[in-house]
């Protein structure tokens, strides 16, 4: 059909409803799989009326809902595979009720569920059939037909007849409509999607086939959209509602079909009286539409007929087609000479129809922007001057040119004449430019001149020199454009105020990318601008730095600790910093209005004015004076000025200090001087001072003279060297040191009397600043009596030391007697005590039963005294320290350890034994026995860590156990075996710590020096 109209956006509302209706036929599906998986399948084919859709019927749905995404999405493999498959299984089942072979391909999902009833749950023949019509639509869905009709809208129309047959069946209850037999019903559910796939099929291709007719904007299509769902819906729900009347009893069989008539008849009234309605009103609107095309067509001719242009109408050859009454009035052929006629031939002289034929030829494409002007000729042969403007003008299929066509006679000869005039002017200004363009070269300033659009008219050489560019190149350009970053600039805004107001500007600013600082004098006329250009670049950063530098100097005055003046010769202040201000509590206003005299107190104004004298008659002088506040706070100032020359004339700049630290500190100092001078002399601790770094004896206090039975005379006359005995003289010049550095404990030395006795003195010294210099106190303590005691107890506790390591040793060497002795003599006892009593128990008859068990508790008891005594003796003396050294020897005491206690131990050892001398093999063996014996019988642990490294020369041994610890803090029973392992370490010339904390266990460490010369020996 050449003249529908399709209505795009229905057509596109129906392609999305396809898409949403497939998306629910897989919800479909996918619902019915759930009822089967979950197992309630069996609920809706209990009646004959709801049967369950059959699992793999639900599952052809899916696929074939799939493959329409698929196809859809141009899918050549995967969706026409899916729609054969399904095809395939269809096909198989219609072959089955054909008397076929029996695949029962519909009994492959759920087979336990459908076998419980009866007869079981199958595929009905009508399904199969749906399906097979479904596979078919879609794989050719997109095949055309004569008249572009597609099969797949032809095989939509039967399946909707299909499935609406069955729909109706279940609607009024009639088996026969949705099952070809009565025991093979089609479910609801099925018939449900095949009539959803029949939409489907319908709404894919809108604009084609039967669609199209229901889809355009006709008149005849409105009418089928509205009665085609009313043709459906309509009859069935009056039936419904006719055989539920029936069934219920509320009206006879006649009267319903009475009923069902009449509602008919009355919906359809309805439906032909509203289409009347709307087809009246849309022919209405086309009369009205009609009326108006007549009055434009009409105006349209009288316009053409009646146009001050000659107006001509071609078609695509370029023959006129019509041809208006000025048109034959200016070229005095009618309009039945020049129809048919081309218009190059009929108006342009030979030899010049080329212009209009490419004129033609370029509105062919597009209306062109410009007239032409050309050279036509009359019927007569004359010639005239006109202005031809072509426009295309496309009627239906057909396309037309319009001609307008101007005689410009009149217009050419003004044109020549103004032509010549203008010629003539152009000289003369040309002449005269040239004249204004040497002035503005010879100036110094640059000049610009701009028209009102901000193009550049002219530029002399300073203004291109000054702006980097060539007056020539932008001669012509906008400014704006030339130099965009002028844009919103004091420069931007005074041009256009300018130019708006008329006025005459003066304004400063600065193009950055040029580093560029201008004044412009902006004079504005009807014709734009002009400016003159003045680089004032080196003047601004002049500028810039006098105010930096000003700046600077103004931060470095404020910043002064001090106060800052600057006044004349007349005491009128120029300058002074905020720190004057915050002193004198007068503000910077007061401060100029003030002789300096007036911020001192009267008693020492006479006194500051005379040192002001001084320095304007010497040049420079200080002063040390009081500021008197506003408040008349005094504070102490130390004043330094000097004479300088300020704008020819002589002016005194100054600065003072605040010395109310420095006066206090001065007053401090007598005072502290006067206190330690009285304690010097009355303390009973010796004391003497010495100079720094000359070391020379400078003042003494009588305990001093007392201790060493000198007269004040001659200690001060001393070298300090003789206060020391000879032998130790050299020790003290190689540990004096003449810097002064505070408070120093030196320690006791030997000094000598003057009457040669040695004393022990306790030294320290402490460096003072005494009368303005440096000097170093010395106390020297009296400790003879206290030196020597202890001198006394360090050589009894040597001794001692000594016996301990004596016994210790003494101590193991009985052990290891004790152990072998005990090992050889008791164990061979024991041994043949063992070897007798075996004999005897051979001896005794069996049958003797009691003497036997007696005899085997000895053997018994003499076997627990063996292990008794090997036990006994390893604890003595382990043989393993001696045969196979410490590590091994650890190894299995720990081991042994971990068997009696029950606490699990860790046992971090060296690869390698470490060759040790043998007291310090027993020593380290001794301490970690010990410990463990702690460790089991106090700590309450479940874990013990021994380890045992080395670290620069030294044995580390490391006893952790995680017992509850103890709180070093609080007072403990002293006990031997702590102090034992301790003693045991420092006799080894190691050391032995203990640390712990409550709930965190305790750590014993012992570290013992390895040196190569100990090992050595």
């Amino acid at each position: 059909m050449k003249y529908l109209e399709p209505d795009i956006a229905l057509q596109n509302q129906f392609k999305r409803w396809s898409f949403r209706l497939a998306g629910a036929i897989v919800l479909l599906g996918l619902a019915v799989l759930m009822a089967w998986l979950l197992g309630l399948g069996q609920l809706y084919t209990n009646g004959r009326l709801f049967v369950q859709m059959n699992p793999l019927t639900a599952l052809c749905f899916i696929a074939l809902a799939t493959a329409y995404w698929l196809l859809n999405r141009h899918s050549r493999t995967t969706g026409p595979l899916l729609c054969t498959l399904v095809a395939l299984v269809a096909f198989s089942k219609v072959i089955e009720w054909w008397g076929g072979p029996a695949l029962a391909l519909d009994q492959l999902l759920f087979p336990g569920q459908l076998r419980l009833h009866t007869p079981p749950n199958q595929m009905a023949p009508n399904t199969a059939v749906g399906l097979l019509i479904v596979s078919a639509g879609l794989l050719l869905l997109n095949v055309n037909i004569r008249s572009r009709h597609r099969p797949a809208h032809y095989l939509a129309f039967l399946l909707f007849i299909l499935s609406l047959a069955s729909l109706l069946g279940y609607l009024y209850q009639v088996e026969q409509f949705y099952g070809i037999m009565t025991y093979i019903p089609m479910s609801l559910l099925t018939a449900l999607g095949f009539f959803l796939f029949s939409l489907v099929l319908f709404f894919q291709a809108p604009d084609k086939g039967f669609m199209q007719l229901l889809t355009n904007r006709l008149p005849g299509s409105n009418t089928a959209r509205l009665l085609v769902p009313a043709a459906i819906i309509a009859p069935a729900a009056l039936g419904l509602m006719r055989l539920w009347g029936t069934w219920e009893g509320v009206y006879t069989h006649e009267s319903g079909v009475v009923f069902y008539s009449l509602s008919i008849t009355i919906i359809f009234l309805a439906i032909i009286f509203y289409h009347t309605y709307q087809v009246n009103q849309r022919e209405e609107e086309r009369l009205r539409t009609e009326e108006a095309l007549q009055i434009s067509e009409q105006q349209i001719r009288n316009i053409f007929t009646h146009a001050p242009d000659a107006v001509v109408v071609m078609d695509n050859d370029g023959r006129i087609d019509k041809w208006n009454n000025e048109a034959e009035r200016l070229f005095g052929w009618s309009a039945k000479e020049a129809l048919g006629q081309p218009l190059k031939d009929l108006i342009m002289p030979a030899g010049q129809n080329a212009d209009i034929i490419k004129y033609i030829d370029a509105a062919r494409i597009a209306t062109p922007d410009d007239t032409i002007d050309l050279t036509a000729e009359k019927k007569d042969g004359s010639l005239l001057d006109v202005a031809l403007r072509i426009s295309p003008l496309q009627l239906k299929d057909s396309l037309l040119f319009v001609g307008f066509i101007r005689d410009i006679t009149e217009r050419k000869q003004v044109e020549n004449r103004l032509k010549s005039f203008n010629e003539e002017l152009a000289l003369q200004v040309r002449d005269r430019t040239r004249e204004i363009q040497e002035i503005f070269e010879r100036v110094t300033d640059g000049f610009i001149a701009l028209d009102n659009n901000f193009y550049f008219t002219y530029v002399n050489q300073r203004a291109g020199e000054i702006l980097h560019r060539d007056p020539v190149k932008l001669t012509g350009k906008n400014i704006w454009e030339e130099f965009p970053e002028m844009v919103n600039s004091p420069s931007f805004f005074a041009y256009h105020k300018a130019l708006a107001t008329q006025q005459h500007l003066f304004v400063t600013d600065q193009y950055e990318p040029l580093g560029l600082w201008h004044e412009d004098q902006i004079y504005a006329s009807a014709n734009g601008l002009s400016v003159f250009l003045r680089d004032i670049s080196e003047k601004m950063k002049s500028e810039k730095a006098v105010r930096e530098a000003e700046a600077l100097a103004d931060k470095l005055i404020d910043s002064l600790p001090g106060v800052f003046y600057f006044y004349d010769a007349d005491g009128k202040f120029i300058r002074w910093n905020r720190r004057l201000e915050e002193v004198t509590g007068y503000s910077s206003e007061e401060i100029a209005a003030m002789h300096p005299v007036e911020l001192f107190p009267d008693d020492e104004k006479e006194y500051i004015a005379g040192r002001i004298n001084t320095v304007f008659e010497t040049g420079a002088n200080d002063a040390e004076a009081s500021f008197i506040s506003r408040t008349g706070e005094r504070t102490p100032y130390h004043f330094k000025a000097v004479l300088v020359d300020y704008k020819g004339g002589p002016c005194l700049l100054g600065t003072g200090i605040d010395i109310r630290e420095r006066k206090q500190a001065e007053q401090e100092l007598r005072e502290s001087e006067q206190k330690y001078k009285l304690l010097f002399q009355s303390n009973p601790l010796p004391m003497w001072m010495l100079s720094l770094p000359d070391y020379d004896i400078i003042e003494v206090n009588q305990a001093a003279l007392v201790q060493y039975q000198y007269e004040r005379e001659e200690f001060l006359a001393l070298d300090i060297m003789n206060l020391r005995p000879q032998e130790d003289r050299r020790k003290l010049e190689v540990v004096t040191n003449r810097n002064f550095r505070g408070l120093y404990h030196a320690g006791v030395w030997r000094h000598s009397r003057k009457d040669e006795s040695i004393i022990y003195v306790n030294i320290t010294t402490h460096d003072i600043i005494y009368e303005g210099k440096p000097v170093r106190l010395v106390l020297a303590d009296e400790m003879t009596e206290q030196y020597l005691a202890e001198e006394k107890l360090r050589d009894s506790y040597a001794s001692i030391r000594e016996l301990t390591e004596y016994l210790q040793n003494v101590r193991e060497e009985e052990r290891l007697n004790i152990s072998r002795e005990i090992h050889d003599e008791l164990g061979q006892l024991l041994t043949v005590l063992k070897m007798d009593v075996s004999w005897i128990n051979r001896k005794i008859e069996e049958d003797n039963a009691p003497v036997k068990n007696k005899i085997g508790e000895v053997l018994s008891l003499i076997d627990n005294t063996v292990t008794t005594v090997r036990r006994i003796a390893s604890e003595l003396r382990p043989s393993l320290l001696d045969n196979l050294g410490l590590l091994a020897a650890m190894e299995w005491h720990v081991g042994e350890f971990e068997k009696r206690s029950g606490i699990k131990k860790y046992l971090s050892l060296p690869e390698t034994e470490v060759p040790l001398p043998d007291p310090v093999k027993i020593g380290l063996f001794r301490i970690m026995q010990e410990s463990l014996t702690n460790v089991g019988r106090h700590s309450g642990a479940t874990e013990v860590t021994v380890t045992l490294t080395e670290e620069n020369e030294s044995l580390v041994l490391v006893i952790h156990d995680n017992g509850h610890g103890f709180d070093p803090g609080k007072p403990r029973k002293k006990t031997l075996g702590l102090l034992g392992m301790k003693e045991r370490a420092e006799v080894m010339g190691g050391s032995y710590e203990i640390s712990s904390r409550p709930g965190e266990g305790t750590t014993v460490t012992v570290t013992v020096p390895v040196k190569k010369e100990i090992i050595a020996t």
